[in-house]
């Protein structure tokens, strides 16, 4: 007669090597006959949570990890099986505790602290999430997930030098994750350093050609830097994946203005507006029939941005210019009271 444990090992192992291979159904099936013989055991029982976590029944593996703490309540693969699975429901505040518990169990482990400080992130726990981030640089100042996940939560919260120093030192060891290239690119296009944030944009889209946020902050850079047909060239690359895209084509518009193509300028602003109200696609067109002499229509564009914002000061000012233009020197100098008065 076969003796049970030898069995119960047995299954277990065959259960694993096929987890390993990717083979589900013939897991499930060694790790099922396992359990049959003792469904106390860890082995199995953790092994089930791994199986059905690896094939995304998430509710599932938490069951079974869970019975396994009955068991063994610091049992360390089961704490991380249970907190990975509850992040993969999206309920962070629920895998926490398992993820402190397994902290606790191995308190150097840095990829539990990084899988704590991100959910206090999404959790908006803002101190916490920093807290856990740091705690894994201690252990490890290299590590990729803490550097990349501390830098992103300076940048989201508006510390764009912090956030600048943790993602140049992931960077200097990975330079082709497109997510913390485009970031560096915004901070320091923010901070007006147009030239180095362009190679960083470049980097991002030599991975993905079509990353929209490197597109968009590439065209950017070379708009303040006015090199009016590179940030054309760009954005209608933009266009090209996001053909409404309301914002750049009004930032196309403003280019081919500042070319002094007023067709060009208009189509965009036209195209721009057609996706529903565009305060500064409304202003080009203003300026455009104003140049134009098309003044009536240049104040009815104004009108529009004044009924949805009162006193915008471009608005005003454009309608100080199309008076003049126009010779009413009067109703210009009433805006321009007006002005004063804000």
């Amino acid at each position: 007669m076969l003796n049970p444990r030898k069995a119960i090992i047995d299954l277990s192992k065959q259960g694993r090597d096929m987890l390993r291979r990717k083979r589900y159904g013939e897991a499930e099936k060694a790790f099922q006959e396992a359990l049959e013989l003792d469904d106390t055991n860890v082995y199995i029982l953790v092994g089930l949570g791994d199986l059905y976590r690896e094939t995304k029944k998430f509710t599932t593996a938490i069951e079974f990890y869970e019975k396994v703490l009955e068991v063994e309540p610091e049992n360390i693969f089961a704490l991380r099986g249970a907190g990975d699975s509850n992040r993969a429901l999206q309920k962070p505040q629920l895998a926490i505790p398992f993820w402190t518990r397994a902290l606790k169990c191995n308190p150097r482990d840095t990829h539990i602290m990084t899988r704590i400080a991100d959910a206090q992130m999404k959790n908006g726990n803002s101190s916490e999430s920093e807290k856990y981030y740091l705690a894994a640089l201690e252990q490890d100042r290299l590590d990729k997930y803490a550097l990349v996940g501390i830098g992103n939560l300076y940048y989201k919260t508006g510390q764009d030098q912090k956030a600048l120093e943790y993602f140049e030192r992931f960077l200097a060891q990975d330079d082709r994750y497109v997510a913390v290239l485009t970031m560096v690119g915004n901070i320091y296009r923010r901070q007006k350093d147009f030239e180095r944030a362009v190679l960083h944009f470049e980097k991002a889209l030599d991975q993905e050609s079509w990353n929209a946020f490197a597109l968009y902050g590439i065209g950017d850079c070379h708009r303040w830097m006015k090199n009016y047909e590179q940030a054309i060239s760009w954005w209608l690359k933009l266009l090209e994946k996001e053909p409404g895209n309301q914002v750049v084509h009004s930032r196309v518009g403003d280019a081919y203005f500042n070319q002094g193509n007023l067709d060009k300028a208009m189509e965009h602003y036209q195209l721009s507006l057609k996706a529903g109200f565009e305060l500064y696609a409304l202003l080009g067109v203003a300026a455009i029939h104003r140049q134009n002499k098309r003044y009536d229509e240049a104040e009815a564009s104004c009108r529009e941005i004044l009924n949805k914002v009162p006193n915008h000061y471009r608005a005003l000012t454009e309608l100080i210019d199309i008076f003049a233009a126009k010779g009413e020197t009067d109703k210009a100098e009433e805006i321009r009271s007006q002005l004063k008065s804000h």
